[in-house]
């Protein structure tokens, strides 16, 4: 498991690497992902694919174009372990209270109110079918 949280450019770093799945990247490739949004030194982004290997967010292979980078968690994983965070640092743990607060922000359109109620009712189905039948 990987140490540590990401920073918001390490896990731009690993957007990069996870949208080269599944070969993963090079340092160069990443430095060409990333700076194609913004002005950034290659040796940075080196310096920083080096430091998320070593704490073991990124696993380096050896290849014929030399080192590739691969994630060592999905982009699902680390979202879902950033959104708890958040909810925990943020909402003391209340996912309630963290979509209250989108509510009252209207920045959720009919569309999106939609898209959670169909995933709310997702996640309700599959509580009840994981949860055991009484006497079992």
């Amino acid at each position: 498991m990987p140490d540590g949280q990401l920073t918001p450019v390490q896990f731009e770093i690993m957007e990069a690497v996870w949208s080269s799945a599944p070969a993963g990247a090079t340092v160069a490739e990443i430095w060409q992902i990333i700076s194609q949004r913004r002005s950034v030194a290659r040796t940075t982004i080196l310096n920083l694919v080096d430091r998320l290997e070593k704490r073991n967010w990124l696993l380096k292979a050896e290849s014929e174009d030399g080192q590739r980078f691969k994630a060592s968690v999905t982009r699902e994983a680390t979202s879902a372990g950033l959104a708890g965070e958040f909810i925990s640092d943020f909402f003391g743990g209340s996912t309630s209270s963290l979509v209250m607060s989108l509510l009252g922000s209207q920045s959720l359109d009919s569309a999106e109110i939609a898209r959670l109620r169909s995933l709310l009712d997702q996640a309700a189905s599959k509580k009840s079918k994981n949860k055991p039948s009484p006497g079992h």
